[in-house]
């Protein structure tokens, strides 16, 4: 008779596509905080007060996310924020 396997209901397998990824942005005092609020809002579709938020945010303590999703979403709203040497990182 085949053994049988418990598996635990708790645990869940995610494919990459599925799993939360985050943007980060690094304070790198090379931008205007305009030119930062500006890249913000085109990257993340925020409004100009949550982008200077988190341009204060990132300025304050180094780094800040921005953006949470998918993987290639994550490295759109990175590659927007990039054109202009902002310091990004995209990560799990």
């Amino acid at each position: 008779m085949p053994t049988q396997t418990t598996i635990d209901p708790k645990i869940t397998l995610l494919t990459e596509k599925e799993l939360i990824w985050q943007v980060i942005l690094f304070n790198c005092n090379c931008h205007t905080f305009d030119e930062v609020i500006e890249q913000l809002v085109q990257a993340i579709g925020c409004s100009s007060a949550t982008a200077s938020q988190l341009a204060q945010v990132a300025d304050q303590f180094g780094s800040v996310k921005v953006y949470e999703g998918e993987k290639e979403s994550c490295g759109k709203v990175a590659d927007t924020l990039g054109r202009i040497g902002l310091l990004v990182k995209v990560t799990q």
